[in-house]
């Protein structure tokens, strides 16, 4: 039973996940005997989820067999009986609590690696799962002999070799092992795709569940352009807006990408801004049908944190604003100099008239209308918002300039009376 070392060299601190079954303690006795020289030393986690009787036993069991070969253990209690009282699978959960304590024990040791004993059967299992379920599109289709967990490696040495081939070499060295009865249990997806689905498969003669793996190459490398189609779009179109501390790309732009990329693309935009979950398809297909649509603003949440802001052609993901993010009293000017107001700058030049003081910034207004150059009649501000294609995040930080007797003179970069002209500056 040849394992798959590359994970790791010989002056590592390797973890290996033990869960007292067959292919666990399998994997623990080779590195213990045949593969003891590819590493300096060896720990063994064991995670005890306190659901069956049998626990206590398996879990004395390691302690013993750990002490009689002179290996550090280290061993932890989960209390998921919440979770059961509400009738909610426990099994994705405990999978998470296992891996955050792993990771805790790999940094507390300062450790190299986690093993754990996935094998190609497995694989088989994994992919099938990931094909019925839905799960297949955004992420590899099975499992990989290394990869990394939050800020840690994983490897699978066993990756490679079939069940039977372990079940051999426990027979040959007679590697005790606890078999965890809830295996058997096809209420759970993936025994009964191990117990029930696959057999079936591989007993019609004109099927077998090894082509899998064909399967999963191929979609692996046809994921792989995806991501560096949606890698290109990120470096072309999209901005790091700091204004907003999120991204600024066209509308346009995404909306001529094929499904599956900007799939791609939002995941790879929203990788650190959702860290706890996955963003499902169906969310994001509703997404994609809202920005396709011909409404000129609007916001899509992604989280109670952050949204997607839709203004005209722009597509900004930002962080959700406080209400008192910006400037909302007035601001007073009874002199010449540079005055701020929210992101823009004022600047009153020394010869605007005296009689012209004081002038008064603010945010915009319903109703607020100015005077049209250069012809008569006034013209209302939101209209003008509306003409320049201002986004809604714009329209309420920028700078309306009255003068004393509420007459508007300036609006941050899109207006200035020709009285004013060269007495107003505003620059963002």
């Amino acid at each position: 039973m040849k394992l798959n070392t590359q994970g790791w060299n010989n002056d590592a601190h390797i973890i290996v996940a033990v869960s007292t079954g067959i292919d666990s303690m399998t994997l623990l006795h080779s590195l213990l005997n045949q593969y003891r020289d590819t590493y300096k030393t060896l720990t063994c986690v064991h995670v005890n989820h306190g659901l069956r009787a049998q626990s206590v036993e398996e879990e004395i069991f390691l302690n013993e067999y750990c002490q009689k070969n002179q290996i550090k253990l280290y061993v932890k209690h989960l209390d998921l009986s919440k979770i059961v009282d509400k009738g909610n699978s426990i099994q994705n959960e405990a999978r998470r609590l296992r891996y955050q304590w792993f990771g805790e024990v790999i940094r507390d040791l300062n450790a190299d690696v986690l093993l754990t004993a996935h094998h190609l059967d497995d694989q088989l299992e994994t992919i099938l799962y990931r094909v019925l379920s839905g799960r297949s599109t955004r992420s590899s289709l099975g499992m990989s002999d290394i990869s990394n967990y939050e800020d840690y490696l994983v490897c699978r040495p066993l990756l490679n070799i079939y069940k039977k081939d372990i079940i051999n070499y426990q027979e040959k060295y007679q590697v005790p092992y606890f078999e965890d009865s809830s295996n058997q249990d096809t209420k759970y997806v993936r025994n009964d795709i191990r117990q029930r689905i696959i057999p079936s498969i591989d007993n019609n003669p004109f099927l077998d569940s090894h082509h899998l793996l064909k399967l999963k190459e191929w979609h692996d490398n046809e994921l792989q352009l995806l991501k560096e189609h949606a890698r290109y779009f990120v470096a072309h179109f999209v901005s790091k807006n700091d204004s907003v501390a999120g991204y600024t790309f066209s509308r346009e732009a995404f909306n001529r990408l094929n499904p599956n990329v900007k799939t791609t693309v939002m995941d790879q935009l929203l990788e650190d801004i959702v860290t706890h979950s996955t963003i499902s398809q169906k969310t994001y297909d509703e997404w994609f049908q809202q920005i396709q649509n011909e409404k000129s603003q609007f916001n899509i949440d992604i989280t109670d944190k952050w949204i997607i802001q839709i203004a005209y052609d722009t597509l900004i993901i930002m962080a959700k604003l406080e209400d008192n993010i910006y400037i909302k009293q007035n601001i007073m000017i009874d002199r010449p100099g540079l005055y701020q107001f929210n992101d823009y700058d004022i600047c009153i030049k020394e010869h605007l008239p005296q009689t012209s003081y004081p002038l008064k910034v603010r945010a915009r207004r319903n109703g607020d209308m100015f005077k049209l150059n250069g012809r008569n009649g006034h013209k209302k501000v939101s209209r003008l918002f509306i003409d320049q294609k201002i986004p809604a995040i714009e329209r309420e930080q920028m700078p309306i300039v009255l003068t004393y007797l509420n007459e508007i003179v300036a609006i941050g970069e899109l207006y200035v009376h020709e009285q004013f002209k060269d007495l107003i500056t505003i620059k963002k």
